[in-house]
């Protein structure tokens, strides 16, 4: 295995540690919320009570409520989907934003962003480094709005039942965040193998 393909294994393997990491930290800090508040859907709908429950119950390293300091928390620069093509910072950047966001002491980054219970919370695994790729060390987490909502979904909201695997696909049916639902890979397989092989053989082994 050649020196650049060594890297990059030990950098997917990082990133799926990392995503494992914050998907269990997250859904912790959810449960005790939950002991206090009930479910989301009892809270208030919005990003700043969102990060109010959630907030206390994460190892912060740096904390930004509310219009203070985002940019210590989270990238406020370009972000890509998984092909590669740039995403309107206005929403999945730190650029011009008023949500609240952290930065942990394991070193990701979450952003509250409650987007009409499509997307609740915005990650990123490795702070300010690239590649900056949502699928990679970038993703989506939700609510579910189903029946189940003790728990935080691996993806948006959008990305459920049979189209879990459109949204990662490198010739996706949907051009919509492409690249998003690749969490639900991550947490089956505890790899990244899907940026390796064809569509087809993803939507084979994603079933």
């Amino acid at each position: 295995m050649t020196m650049p393909l060594l890297i990059q294994h030990f950098q997917e393997k990082e990133f799926t540690t990392a995503y494992l990491r914050i998907y269990s930290t997250l859904n912790q800090a959810y449960t005790f919320a939950q002991q206090e508040y009930g479910t989301f859907d009892m809270w208030e709908q919005t990003d700043a009570d969102t990060y109010s429950k959630i907030r206390p119950f994460l190892n912060v390293a740096n904390d930004c409520p509310v219009g203070v300091g985002i940019k210590e928390c989270f990238y406020n620069d370009k972000y890509y989907s998984l092909d590669k093509q740039e995403l309107a910072s206005n929403f999945v950047s730190a650029a011009g934003k008023s949500q609240p966001a952290v930065r942990l002491a394991s070193g990701e980054s979450i952003l509250f962003y409650r987007n009409g219970h499509s997307v609740d919370f915005m990650v990123d695994l490795n702070g300010d480094k690239r590649p900056n790729r949502l699928g990679v060390d970038f993703h989506f987490l939700s609510f579910n709005t189903g029946k189940n909502k003790l728990k935080i979904l691996p993806g948006p909201t959008w990305a459920n039942g049979e189209t879990h695997s459109d949204y990662c696909l490198k010739n996706t049916p949907n051009s919509w965040f492409q690249g998003s639902s690749c969490g639900y890979w991550i947490l089956k397989y505890h790899n990244m193998d899907y940026l390796h092989i064809n569509d087809e053989a993803i939507k084979e082994r994603w079933d």
